[in-house]
């Protein structure tokens, strides 16, 4: 009886584990932070410019992430959230005080996820900031992302950034 007992219950666990699940999300999107590189490179003019890569992983349960090409880039008078579906907001420290950098002074920056289908959605993204002109000391940035149904994800920060020091002319 003994015998049988083990042989059951190793049967079973082996049947448990050898079975997939495939892992359920949320169909809003989650990020989480990864980590912010910086180096720098040279563009096609031959002007030393640093790049900031921010990497992120994200789900998506119902995997509607991403967007098409836009058609139509003439109407402008479409909502951002048309245009676009990954955002990021700039931080500066100034004093003692993180100051949010307004809009028109490029605080706000706008990217386009690729369209993605695949159910559930699950992976790691990287986004590459270029700095051709150093304009802040110490900055971090928020992020979030939109998915297809307008879900909006949970939003996210980096670390602190440290950009004082670096003399793209040097290079």
């Amino acid at each position: 009886m003994k015998r049988i007992a083990t042989l059951l219950f190793s049967t079973l666990l082996l049947m448990i584990s050898c079975n997939e699940v495939d892992p359920v999300y949320p169909d809003e999107p989650v990020v989480d932070y990864q980590g912010f590189g910086l180096y720098i490179t040279t563009d096609p003019l031959g002007n030393n410019t640093l790049i900031g890569q921010l990497t992120f992983d994200f789900t998506d349960g119902d995997g509607n992430l991403g967007l098409l090409p836009l058609v139509d880039t003439s109407d402008l008078n479409l909502p951002d959230t048309v245009k676009f579906n990954f955002f990021l907001q700039l931080y500066d420290l100034q004093g003692y005080e993180w100051v949010e950098i307004p809009d028109e002074d490029g605080g706000k920056l706008k990217y386009r996820i690729p369209y993605l289908n695949k159910q559930p959605l699950s992976g790691t993204m990287d986004l590459e900031i270029s700095y051709p002109v150093i304009k802040y000391d110490t900055i971090f940035y928020t992020f979030y992302i939109y998915d297809r149904d307008y879900n909006r994800s949970n939003t996210d920060s980096t670390d602190m950034i440290v950009l004082s020091g670096i003399d793209l002319d040097a290079y």
